[in-house]
């Protein structure tokens, strides 16, 4: 039995809490593009690779600052999300909610094996099977006395940030107020007057955009490869139904929840000399069929 020092564990814990910070960006995104208009985007978890590659190739490339390449990630995708919601508007229109999910699943899980064969074969072409910055800090800050990785930090920092900005967004704004209108229900919205399709783009860009700057984030801690995205996108789906589908709040939580289950599942493995690493990304399954059958409706689902 090996005790790992303080420093380690307040460390994993970091980490833990970025990761389920990363995981509360895409379920917050996937959140808005279902509410509003009942796509179910598979590919959002692709888009998390499209940022992170993005980043990469900005850092590498024009030696742009990770955390500034956010000026160039989150208005690119935000042009993309709005372009994919018009790809999305036919299949879509004028047809039930249950017809819109099933449609988009199957437009969008095309999506995302194209962006991951495409992906794939662009890392093979290149020779580099995997996009990482994580090393541009290396460096660590004293707080308490104790060294905490820069990056790290950091991260968690900028997380929190965008947490507060989007429920100042979702809870301050008349955009807000349209968005969660059309999110509670779409025809009475419509019979409001409400453009549902304007609203539906606009969450749009918001969702992808959210998706590729998590990927950036993702990118400065750890490698990422064209075969992540279906995983990241379940992990988000584990997320919502975890806090409650539909709710902005409750897919903040479950996010931080999981990933500080998962640090702490980590430090308990190697407290008693186990590799963790298969073990721990079994937790959030865990946590998910306690959760449905102790609370069926999520966390925080009214």
């Amino acid at each position: 039995m090996v005790l790992p020092t303080a420093e380690a564990v307040i460390n994993i814990l970091i980490g833990g809490l970025l990761h389920g910070g990363i995981l509360s960006l895409l379920a917050v995104g996937l959140t808005f593009i279902y509410g509003v208009s009942r796509v179910l985007n598979i590919a959002h978890g692709d888009f998390l690779f499209l940022g992170g590659v993005t980043t990469t190739l900005l850092f590498s490339f024009y030696s742009v600052n990770p955390f500034l390449s956010v000026l160039v990630v989150i208005p690119m995708f935000a042009l993309i999300g709005t372009g994919f919601s018009y790809l999305m508007k036919k299949p879509t229109s004028a047809r039930s909610p249950e017809v819109v999910t099933a449609a988009s699943i199957l437009v969008t899980l095309g999506l995302s094996n194209l962006i991951e064969g495409l992906g794939t074969t662009l890392s093979s072409v290149s020779g580099h099977p995997y996009y990482t910055v994580q090393l541009f800090v290396t460096g660590t800050v004293q707080i308490f006395g104790f060294a905490l990785n820069e990056v790290l930090l950091l991260s968690f920092i900028a997380i929190i940030g965008i947490a507060v900005g989007l429920s100042l967004l979702v809870y301050r704004t008349f955009l807000g107020s349209l968005m969660r209108a059309s999110m509670a229900d779409r025809e009475v919205a419509i019979m409001l007057g409400i453009d549902t399709f304007r609203i539906s783009t606009v969450t749009f860009a918001i969702g992808i955009a959210l998706s590729a700057l998590a990927g950036t984030v993702e990118v400065m801690t750890t490698n990422i490869d064209a075969n992540v995205g279906l995983l990241f996108t379940i992990q988000a789906l584990t997320v919502i139904v975890l806090g409650g589908l539909a709710s902005f709040y409750g897919a903040l939580l479950a996010g931080f929840l999981i990933g500080v289950s998962v640090a702490v599942s980590e430090i308990v493995l190697e407290i008693i000399g186990v590799q963790g690493g298969a073990w721990a990304d079994a937790v959030p399954l865990v946590m998910l069929l306690i959760i449905l059958i102790v609370r069926p409706r999520g966390l925080l689902r009214r």
